[in-house]
């Protein structure tokens, strides 16, 4: 399976859903409320050079009585299950990986650094095969 199918696919959406939505975030059956959470189809990207990059952005998401732990937690989640979808569908190369997840409310960006945002940023790492 290519990359763009592996994150098209059903599999890696129930798996999100259930791994980072209802896992991490406590979204009560989020399969049976697709107009609130939902896998968009990914945009390809115009490639320059041999490397291809993915990013994984999680939008509109409520703060609510969350903690920042869950969102962390989230973040975490969702990085490890593109790793490991880029890493099961990549014949052989790299591809870089960033996730973002965008709230409504504001955040610790980094437990114990005093700094809050509305957004969440991964790391960017590269995965590779080969």
């Amino acid at each position: 399976m290519t990359l763009f199918k592996a994150f098209s696919s059903e599999g890696f959406a129930r798996t999100f859903l259930e791994n980072v939505l209802v896992g991490c975030l406590g979204a009560k059956d989020p399969a049976e409320r697709p107009a609130e959470y939902y896998v968009q189809e990914p945009d390809p990207m115009v490639t320059v050079g041999v490397c291809l990059g993915v990013e994984l952005r999680l939008t509109g998401i409520s703060r609510g009585g969350r903690t920042a732990k869950q969102f962390h937690d989230a973040l975490k989640a969702l990085k490890d299950l593109a790793a490991r979808t880029i890493a099961e569908n990549l014949k052989v190369g790299r591809v870089q990986l960033f996730v973002v997840i965008m709230l409504d409310g504001d955040v610790e960006t980094k437990p114990g650094s005093g700094q809050y945002s509305n957004v969440l940023e991964s790391d960017a790492i590269w995965v590779e095969t080969n």
